[in-house]
Parts: structure tokens; sequence; C-alpha cells
């Protein structure tokens, strides 16, 4: 009997034990879970005053990178040639960049990776009456600047009509603005503008000849380093998240409701606010591989990138994961 008692005891003490290291163990387990839940995720990111950032404007300003757990720093640039500067001199982790820049960008072992499209474009506009169609720029005097996306672009624009960039007349002109006064007072003939500058052209008179959305030329993308791909995945995909969910605040809400960001962050005027036509913003998703060969071998054409790759080297597959 005793020994009966007493093997209950020893029963009751190893329970009273086990529960009492459950009961201990079970507020380490939401400590950790609140913990992991409380680490904010970083990462910087480089905007431009483009319409294919406008998603990332979008949720910046309505908190959609705070709701992930992504503390973004996101810089806005002006220039490509102030983001491609402060991309590698390690000041960001991604950007808003273009086929042809990322192809320099290697081509100078900067290991930038395509993650996802974006759905900037260029379009052609002309103020010569003369010029009723692409063809009709063989040796007109067209104001861009070489060896970037834009000339890229007229390119592949004009191959369509059997013409070369050796049919026209190539005018530098840095600054958009210049080249958009330029074509209207018809000391060029046309030029290469991305939006805002499309729609701020065409409010002007100018008339648009081509554009890269409706000839299925993509050229603008998503880039983020090959080591914040590896070693900051979460954030990179909470960076995505924030994206999609602000690509549908785009498409539910009326043009009235973000149209302060375009003005602030893109660019856009009230003057021009009637003849805004954005493009259709779908949740992200990777380039398709042959857009980015097309572009790839132009640019080994101009001698900017001349590596070997393969779509693996510069395509990351995150968004399939």
């Amino acid at each position: 009997m005793k020994k009966r008692l007493l093997a209950l005891i020893l029963l009751s003490v190893v329970i009273v034990g086990v529960l009492g290291a459950c009961a201990t163990k079970e507020p380490s387990s939401k400590k950790n879970m609140q913990g992991e839940n409380k680490k904010e995720m970083s990462l910087s990111f480089g905007a431009m005053p483009a319409v294919d950032s406008l998603p990332v404007y979008i949720a910046d300003k309505e908190g959609f990178f705070k709701d992930e757990g992504l503390n973004l720093d996101l810089q806005s640039f002006k220039s490509p040639k102030d983001r491609d500067a402060a991309l590698s001199s390690g000041h960001l982790d991604g950007a808003n960049t273009d086929l042809i820049a990322l192809s320099a960008y290697r081509q100078g072992d900067l290991d930038v990776k395509i993650v996802s499209q974006s759905v900037g474009a260029f379009s052609v506009l002309t103020g010569n009456d003369s010029v009723k169609t692409l063809s009709n720029l063989k040796g007109k005097k067209i104001g861009y600047i070489q060896k970037q996306a834009p000339e890229y672009f007229l390119a592949k624009a004009i191959a369509k009509d059997n013409m070369t960039l050796d049919d026209v007349e190539f005018e530098a002109v840095p600054q958009i603005p210049v080249r958009i006064e330029l074509t209207k007072n018809q000391k060029i003939d046309a030029t290469v503008v991305p939006e805002p500058f499309t729609t701020i052209g065409k409010t002007a008179g100018l008339k648009e000849l081509a554009n890269s959305s409706e000839l299925n030329i993509q050229t603008t993308v998503f880039g983020f380093k090959g080591n914040v791909l590896e070693e900051n995945q979460a954030a990179v995909k909470a960076f995505y998240r924030a994206y999609d969910k602000a690509v549908d605040f785009i498409n539910e809400k009326s043009l009235d409701d973000y149209y302060d960001v375009l003005i602030e962050k893109v660019g856009f005027t009230e003057e021009i606010k009637g003849e805004v036509k954005l493009p259709k913003y779908t949740h992200a998703k990777q380039i398709d591989s042959k857009q980015v060969k097309e572009a790839f071998e132009w640019s080994k054409g101009q001698g900017i990138y001349t590596k070997k790759w393969t779509d693996k080297d510069v395509m990351s597959s995150l968004l399939t994961k």
C-alpha cells in the first residue's frame, strides 16, 4: 500500500514537473514569436520620376511596406546617372532601372539581377507636320541620348519599318524638357520621351508616332543586387507583397485618389490631368526572357555589354518561388 502511495506521489511529481516545464516554455515561445513579428526587415530602393515607380510611391504613402514589416528606405532620383551611382556605391539594394542600364552594371561587375518587369514606356513624338509615320523620319533629326534605353527603343521601333539608326540624324539633347521644347519649335524633327513627358508633349500639340507598350518593346525593370536576394530574400518578398497591394489600390481607386502622388513624385501637372492615360498595372511578375535577350544583344552591338551570360545570371526566380 505504501509502495503504491509512493508510486502515485512520484507520478504526480513527474506530471507537475512536465506541466511546469510546458508552462515555463509557453511564455518563452510567445516571446520569441512576438520578437520575430516585431523584428523589422530593412531594404533600400531607388525610384525614378516615372509611372513604373508609382506603385512603390503609393505603397510608401499608404503604409503597405510597414504593414509587411518592412522598413523601406525609399530614395527618389531625378536622373539615371545619380541612381546608378547610388547602386554602385552601395547606397541601394535595388532600383527601378532598365535593361540597357542593367547590362552596363553587369559589364562593370555590379551584380544586379532582374526580379520583375515594370510598366515604363517610351514614345516617339514629332512636331513636324510632314512626318506622319516612323518611316517619314528617314534623314530627319531626332533628339535623344545614345547608348541608353531611349535609343534602344528607337532602334527597335524604326526596325519595324526596315530602318536603322544610320537612317536618322542624331541630336544629343540630355534634358527631356528641352527635347520637348526643341521638338515643338521644330528645331529637331522628333524626340524620344517617357511619361509624363509624352502627355505633356501631346497636350502641347505634338503627335505620337510610336509607343513602346503598343509595340511590345519592354525596356524597364526592377532589379536587386544578387547578395540582397540571397541574404535578405524575406525583405524583397515583403517589398513585392506591398507592391501588389499598391497595384490593387491603383486599379480599385480613381485617378483623383492618388493624382497628388503623380504630381509630387512623377512630375505630372494639374493642366494635363484630363489627358492622362496610365498603363495597366498588374501584380509583379518576371519579364519575358526574350525581351532581355534582345536588349542585351543590342547592348553587345553597342559595345556596352560584351560578356557571356545566361538567363540564370541576370534573371531572379524569386517571384516564382
